[in-house]
């Protein structure tokens, strides 16, 4: 009777033990579970925050009061709304390297200041030329319809100018790491040759030859200066580039408790467009490749 007794007790235990463990990951999972649907929460909010400050941003690039217009000179703004942060960019397409117009030279560049190894550095720029020329001469190390047929590849060069940056990534050779880094920094929307260093981001003046990282957020700071104190903002003495266009690319971060942001970035044109609007849309995209505006690096850059 006793050992009967002894073990019902045991057995009682281990069904304790066992409805513990079972309450515990329940308990557990629920957490993460409620976690993982507040970030969400919260992701969904900055998104929808991000969106606000596009449209914000397009109100202000289209005010009739010149003094309240915004600029467009890769111009750091900061807003704040139902509490939350918001900092937006306006930068003109023409402070973004051609890729219709950029020269052999230009495009090593390019590929160099992202640590591209030379040899597929050379081929990538033979092979955008090759892309966009109207003839089926490949250069040196470049590629023309022959040599994506024997690549395997079921599509040939355009034989034109590129119709969007995402068309770059049909170049042979392209890899999805390097376009990732090549996105934000080249556009098919101006028609200059060079870069316009009074509109360009401190990632595309990065990529001009012989400059480093100190030239460049120098000239940074004293842009921003100028545009806060209504200068006209210069060109900085070691760089002269193209002028400026009728596209301005927007990206707006909105950040959550200081660490969830979301960041939307859009490219407009000015002009009439089909629905009656000032502008046209040319480009919508969400997690845009681009480092957060929110770098410590940016705060003495912020206009307002």
């Amino acid at each position: 009777m006793r050992a009967n007794k002894g073990l019902a007790l045991i057995v009682v235990l281990w069904v304790i033990t066992l409805l513990t463990i079972m309450a515990s990951s329940f308990a557990l999972t629920i957490q993460r579970e409620t976690t993982i649907t507040g970030n969400l929460k919260e992701k969904a909010t900055a998104a929808a925050l991000a969106e606000a400050g596009i449209n914000y941003a397009i109100l202000m690039l289209f005010t009739k009061d010149s003094e309240q217009r915004w600029k467009t000179n890769s111009s750091l703004y900061e807003i704040e709304f139902a509490g939350k942060r918001i900092r937006i960019l306006i930068a003109d397409e023409a402070g973004k390297i051609n890729v219709n117009q950029a020269s052999k030279e230009q495009l090593q560049q390019l590929f160099e200041s992202l640590a591209v190894e030379e040899t597929l550095a050379d081929s990538l720029s033979d092979a955008i030329l090759d892309w966009r020329d109207r003839n089926d001469l490949h250069r040196l190390n470049g590629a023309e319809k022959q040599q994506y047929e024997d690549a395997g590849l079921n599509y040939s060069p355009r034989n034109d100018l590129f119709k969007s940056s995402e068309e770059v990534q049909m170049v042979m050779g392209m890899t999805r790491e390097i376009y990732r880094q090549l996105e934000g920094l080249i556009s098919v929307y101006t028609t200059n040759k060079k870069v316009n260093p009074a509109a360009a981001t401190r990632e595309v003046l990065l990529t001009l030859a012989d400059v480093d990282e100190a030239m460049v957020d120098e000239y940074l700071l004293q842009r921003a200066d100028s545009e806060r104190n209504g200068e006209p903002v210069a060109q900085p003495e070691w760089y002269k580039g193209g002028g400026k266009s009728s596209a301005y690319m927007i990206i707006a971060e909105a950040m959550i408790d200081g660490s969830i942001t979301e960041k939307i970035m859009t490219v407009i044109k000015r002009g009439r467009a089909k629905n009656g609007l000032p502008f046209e849309t040319l480009k919508w995209a969400e997690n845009y490749p681009m480092p957060s505006l929110f770098l410590p690096v940016n705060n003495d850059r912020v206009i307002n």
